[in-house]
């Protein structure tokens, strides 16, 4: 599952807002677009580490 987490710094953390917003993301369907670009960047990072 493709999920793009902003880096946030620990004092961000006790914003509840942030934490709501990444819930969401994980929780929201994968449509086929983002599964297929997902694909691609593991296939990257695949030769890339070979």
């Amino acid at each position: 599952m493709a999920v793009k987490v902003k880096i946030v710094q620990p004092t961000e953390i006790k914003d509840k807002k942030i934490i709501r917003e990444i819930i969401e993301q994980i929780r929201k369907p994968i449509t086929p677009e983002a599964q297929k670009r997902h694909k691609e960047e593991e296939r990257l990072i695949r030769k890339f580490l070979e």
